[in-house]
């Protein structure tokens, strides 16, 4: 993530009163420590809740709020727009093609512009952004997508080389 997306996640928290200057540099170095970005931060400190996160992101970026992900119905054709791999990285989830071609994702973190045009350049649509909860989107991912969709992930992860002799 931009160091522009996590200033405007740890700007519209301060604006809400969320985030106090001291609890910003505790964050800040959470991702230093880590190597995440500011709304992970938040997110896996329990800052904020993950709900309320979600529906002041909806509100400040003025993208409708998704919740129930992991129960919806999704096509295996809808999915087939975004890999289980980058999808997982991006903590997003395609549920929805419209009737003018544009792919609903619902994204944990839609504060990066970035991130959008990375998905419409990968999947050569328009992508229309809902903003839903992180742990509901992990699990529509693991749940939806199916084993066969997931092999091609997993015989390319590559196994880290360990510092030191077994």
């Amino acid at each position: 993530m931009s160091s522009e997306a996590d200033a405007r996640v740890f700007g519209i928290l301060r604006q809400r009163g969320l985030l106090s200057p001291s609890i910003q540099k505790v964050m800040l170095g959470f991702m230093a420590q880590w190597g995440v970005d500011a709304f992970r931060a938040v997110v896996e400190t329990h800052i904020v809740e993950e709900s309320k996160i979600a529906d002041i992101l909806s509100q400040e970026l003025k993208f409708p709020r998704l919740t129930g992900v992991r129960i919806l119905n999704v096509p295996k054709e809808t999915l087939a727009f975004i890999p289980y791999n980058l999808a997982l990285e991006l903590v997003t989830f395609p549920f929805d093609i419209n009737h003018e071609g544009r792919l609903h994702v619902v994204f944990a973190d839609p504060s990066d512009p970035e991130r959008i045009k990375r998905l419409e350049n990968w999947t050569k649509k328009s992508i229309e952004p809902f903003v839903g909860e992180r742990s509901e989107i992990i699990a529509a991912i693991q749940r939806h997508y199916p084993l066969a969709m997931q092999l091609p992930s997993l015989v390319s992860f590559k196994t880290p080389k360990m510092d030191r002799e077994p």
